[in-house]
């Protein structure tokens, strides 16, 4: 039984890959209809720090109000369930995907299609981090 647990967590985190790449792809569709709309990338309120909690807090916030999406649309389930055993809950990301943080023109993101738009902060399905790009697909960050 000892050698099924660690196979079972390879094997759940494998299968929640469809699932994670299905959320990667869903913010792509929801940012990239918001971009068409006409408006800029979002961009970070002076006085956030870049990879803090309350950027990522910023983050779930401005996407509900302008885009009606909910934090669930932002977690990665390998990396809840992962989180869920971490008993320090100041280590816990709120969210599980790293935006890019483009200039306020609804073009940039568009402008570069090889550069990630979000990125998984971890890499939990056996292939690196997920990302998608430009174009809506998603692969590992460091595909070619």
């Amino acid at each position: 039984m000892v050698l099924i647990a660690p196979n079972a967590e390879k094997v759940l985190d494998r299968a929640q890959g469809v699932a994670c790449a299905s959320k990667l792809h869903n913010l792509w569709v929801n940012f990239s209809s918001f971009l068409t709309e006409g408006n800029g990338w979002p961009q970070l309120p002076a006085g956030i720090a870049i990879d803090s909690p309350e950027e990522q807090r910023w983050w779930l916030d401005y996407s509900e109000k302008n885009m009606g999406m909910r934090p669930a649309d932002w977690q990665c389930p390998s990396l809840m369930r992962r989180a869920a055993r971490i008993t320090n809950a100041a280590t816990v990301s709120v969210i599980s995907y790293v935006p890019t943080l483009f200039d306020a023109s609804p073009s940039s993101p568009r402008n570069w299609p090889r550069m990630p738009w979000f990125t998984e902060m971890a890499a939990p399905h056996g292939k690196g981090n997920l990302s998608v790009r430009a174009d809506g697909s998603v692969c590992p960050v460091f595909d070619p």
